[in-house]
């Protein structure tokens, strides 16, 4: 393989490990939409398969060993596809009863710590709430809205 060619499938595969980093970054940040993170997640066997191209030709090609390199990418790839599902399906435990044991409420302590932290970062749409102004002629209609 000439040095060009080689040259230029690093720079492809840098492209999709800098797409992957991105996607992490967003995943990091406070506030987000579910249509955004909806679209990234759909956007994610893109980046894996831009990688995956110019890996695999890398490696029928070049007599190094690039297998540390796909190693990291599909751990780091794999972590952030969790961590998208997580965001776009999370688990909602039912309120525990008075009765439960304190041994179930323990077990689940850092997990429900985790999914709380995760589906406090989703906004849901403001509702206007009515309000009584105090004129008792205005009450039947405030009470039956």
């Amino acid at each position: 393989m000439d040095t060009t060619q080689r040259a230029r499938l690093i720079k492809q595969r840098a492209v999709a490990k800098v797409s992957l980093t991105r996607m992490q970054s967003f995943i990091d940040i406070c506030e987000r939409k579910i249509n955004d993170i909806q679209v990234r997640f759909d956007e994610l066997p893109n980046v894996y398969n831009k990688f995956e191209t110019a890996q695999c030709e890398l490696e029928l090609s070049d007599d190094t060993d690039h297998s540390l390199d796909t190693q990291q990418f599909e751990d780091q790839y794999f972590e952030v596809k969790a961590r998208f599902n997580e965001l776009l399906h999370p688990v909602v435990e039912p309120p525990r009863s008075r009765h439960s044991s304190p041994r179930s409420s323990l077990s689940g302590n850092s997990n429900n710590s985790r999914r709380s932290h995760v589906s406090s970062h989703i906004r849901l749409p403001t509702i206007a709430l009515p309000t009584f102004e105090g004129n008792t002629c205005s009450w039947l209609h405030f009470r039956y809205i």
